[in-house]
């Protein structure tokens, strides 16, 4: 691999710095309609991917306390978007599920989110587009 230049280094932490505006502005939509901070909003977007997960499963994924992760999920729990519930197979465990309040909370997020990457794909002409997402994959899939 070749080695970045300086100028091409800051080329691309300015780039990044607008696009994570753009997403910042995204998640503040989510945050304002529904009073949540962004722990919040993560923690929803994990438990709807994982129905009945738990407290610990959220913090490992989020890389938080279990403390911090707990009153997240009071926060939550108060707000009626997400549930505890003891599995029988288990009852000293808690699972955790969204509910409807909380998937309208997701749904608001994820569309936001949707609109800021079409928002930019739509500044470049289909060819550029398509080089794009193939260079962000790319990127994404590397591991150091």
């Amino acid at each position: 691999m070749t080695e970045p230049t300086p100028e091409q280094i800051e080329k691309l932490a300015i780039a990044f710095e607008r696009f994570t505006r753009r997403f910042k502005v995204a998640e503040a939509s989510a945050v304002l309609e529904h009073s949540l901070n962004a722990l919040d909003i993560q923690a929803l977007l994990f438990i709807d991917d994982h129905p009945e997960c738990r407290l610990g499963d959220v913090a490992r994924h989020l890389q938080v306390a279990l403390t911090t992760m707990s009153s997240s999920a009071d926060r939550l729990v108060r707000r009626d978007m997400i549930e505890r519930q003891r599995p029988e197979a288990n009852r000293r465990s808690v699972a955790l599920t969204i509910t409807n309040k909380g998937q309208q909370a997701v749904s608001g997020y994820v569309d936001g989110y949707r609109a800021s990457c079409k928002a930019m794909l739509e500044a470049l002409d289909p060819v550029d587009q398509t080089e794009f997402l193939r260079l962000t994959q790319k990127i994404a899939k590397y591991d150091d």
